[in-house]
């Protein structure tokens, strides 16, 4: 038998349970004190939950400062996205705007003439947008295929400046006019060192209207500055004169027109040109000299204001005077091809006639 069945099995008399109370009275003591033990735990439940669960209206007003701080803190990281993507948008335009001009760039290296010049019309003549690099690409390459005659005089581009060619014989300078086209202006070494010759703007090219024109002024400075000034020689205006003629030749097959010019020796001469110069007696006396030196050379006198000097192979020059202050020439090469420098060059002393020292 257990303990515990011992316990159930023993009857207690007041007695022997060392009280004088009754039962009864002992079991309602006994359910009272229980009552209290609960009553005691539940207090001690109802102070532990004071203790550990914050005060209700507290707890709200810190959860709401802290999101009201957290969403602060989200609106200036939220600005620095937005300005990093703004930037991020930018430098890619920039890129895609930089690699658009490299392809172009690239397509205006490989272009021949043709395409050259449907550039030159849109990126020069309408103002297309386009960057200086490429722009400055597109006169250099399209004033070189103007220039390509050259090449067998060791044409290249100048180390000094970016919008030179040079040659052997004489430098080109290239530039745009205010009117879109593009001018050459031609610079020849002198054969004395003690004098430099300023830059000729000789030959004015227009790809609007596919035309070249020849400054004739221009021409007749070169005449002066060799015959007059003794600048050049005759060996350089003579070698500048046929180059520039092979310039012409390959511009009419690119599809230009070429104005009359005094520098064309591509057909005989026969051309009326009025001197801007008198011609005095002295220059008179001066030719017939020459020409009765000369058993080749003959001058006639047709009228009172006409002469006419009759030179070798056909040729010959008409002088009209025509007032005090000009003179009308008319020159025939016969059947030679010559240009008006051609001829001077031939017979020095009609030049007079045409250019004197300024």
């Amino acid at each position: 038998m257990t303990k515990q069945e011992e316990l159930e099995n023993q009857v207690l008399t007041p007695e022997e349970h060392g009280t004088s109370e009754p039962l009864a009275e002992i079991q309602v003591n006994e359910e009272e004190i229980d009552n209290e033990v609960m009553e005691t735990r539940e207090e001690a439940k109802i102070h532990e939950k004071e203790k550990i669960v914050p005060n209700a209206t507290n707890q709200s007003g810190n959860d709401r400062s802290t999101v009201e701080h957290a969403v602060n803190e989200n609106q200036a990281y939220l600005s620095g996205k937005q300005n990093d993507h703004e930037d991020i948008v930018n430098l890619i335009a920039a890129a895609e705007e930089e690699l658009a001009d490299l392809r172009l760039r690239k397509y205006l290296i490989e272009a021949d003439f043709n395409e050259l010049l449907v550039a030159y019309h849109r990126y020069v003549l309408e103002d297309t947008p386009i960057s200086t690099i490429a722009k400055t690409s597109l006169v250099e390459y399209f004033a070189y295929e103007l220039l390509k005659p050259l090449n067998d005089t060791g044409l290249e581009l100048s180390k000094q400046a970016y919008d030179v060619w040079e040659t052997r014989y004489f430098s080109i300078n290239y530039s745009l006019t205010p009117q879109k086209e593009l001018m050459f202006s031609f610079v020849l070494p002198t054969i004395d060192q003690r004098y430099q010759v300023e830059s000729i703007n000789l030959m004015r090219v227009s790809p609007e209207h596919m035309t070249i024109e020849i400054d004739d002024d221009r021409v007749l400075a070169l005449i002066r500055h060799w015959s007059v000034e003794r600048v050049f020689s005759a060996s350089q205006i003579t070698i500048f004169n046929h180059k520039l003629n092979q310039l012409f030749a390959y511009a009419r097959k690119l599809g230009f027109t070429v104005d009359q010019t005094l520098l064309d020796n591509t057909k005989p001469l026969r051309l009326d040109i009025a001197s801007k110069f008198p011609a005095t007696q002295e220059v008179l006396d001066d030719i017939f000299i020459v020409a009765m030196k000369n058993p080749q050379y003959d001058m006639e006198k047709l009228d009172s204001t006409t002469y006419k000097v009759l030179l070798d192979k056909g040729q010959s020059l008409q002088i009209s005077l025509n007032d005090q202050t000009q003179t009308d020439l008319a020159i025939s090469s016969g059947d030679y091809h010559r240009s008006v420098i051609d001829f001077f060059i031939n017979y020095e002393f009609l030049v007079p006639l045409m250019v004197r020292k300024t």
